[in-house]
């Protein structure tokens, strides 16, 4: 009798660490563990100028992506995420930091909604005046490509068109005319596949034609390292 008594005490940690509220998840680092494994790479969002910028981030390996993510902003508070919200605890983030941890918590297919700085419920439309008129999100800037790879993002352009092109030695090795999904004064969305002619350096740009004589408006770009 004294043993199973032993047993069912040894038992009770185990049935309550097992306990919690349903649908919420609070982000913790797993134990580590003897085998080293790979960093992990993040995209985050940094206002850079008073426009949002896409760049990639290397941090020890980790599937607590949501608190990295913040981690590599240099935020240090917690982050809840249940029911499609983020609840970040940083009551005191500034305006720039509330964007740049929203349009970075909402890549996370679990995250539509964030709280943080003392505002609920914050998605990009609440944050629009960081996004400028052409926004790549991917590749994030220094982010590593294969040959062949997406470059997609949001614009608000005339006529929805823009053009994506891939620089290599500073000429331009492929162009694609793209429309987004949606054209000025509304946001859209865009996606384009290129390739790249072998590995090494490059730059991913994008910009609208102008209307009147073609020449680029709004252009911005992402260096990238072709891999494969």
């Amino acid at each position: 009798m004294r043993r199973i008594a032993v047993c069912l005490l040894l038992l009770v940690p185990v049935v309550a660490a097992g306990c919690g509220s349903h649908g919420s998840t609070t982000e913790s680092t797993p134990a580590t563990s003897t085998q080293a494994q790979a960093p992990t790479t993040l995209t985050v969002f940094r206002v850079r100028n008073g426009d949002l910028h896409a760049e990639s981030v290397t941090v020890p390996h980790t599937r607590a992506v949501a608190t990295a993510s913040l981690g590599a902003l240099g935020l240090s508070g917690g982050v809840t995420i249940a029911d499609g919200t983020a609840r970040v605890d940083a009551p005191a983030a500034t305006a720039d930091q509330v964007a740049e941890i929203v349009y970075t918590l909402t890549q996370f297919p679990s995250v539509q909604r964030v709280d943080v700085g003392g505002r609920a419920g914050l998605t990009r439309a609440d944050v629009a005046s960081y996004a400028p008129p052409i926004l790549i999100e991917a590749p994030a800037d220094g982010a590593k490509v294969p040959r062949s790879f997406h470059v997609s993002g949001s614009a608000s352009v005339f006529e929805a068109t823009l053009v994506v092109e891939l620089v290599v030695d500073g000429k331009v090795a492929l162009r694609k005319t793209v429309t987004a999904s949606e054209g000025a004064p509304s946001r859209g969305t865009f996606d384009a596949v290129l390739r790249a002619p072998g590995p090494g350096s490059a730059r991913v740009v994008a910009f609208s034609p102008s209307a009147e004589n073609g020449e680029p408006q709004h252009q911005v770009g992402a260096p990238v390292t072709v891999v494969s």
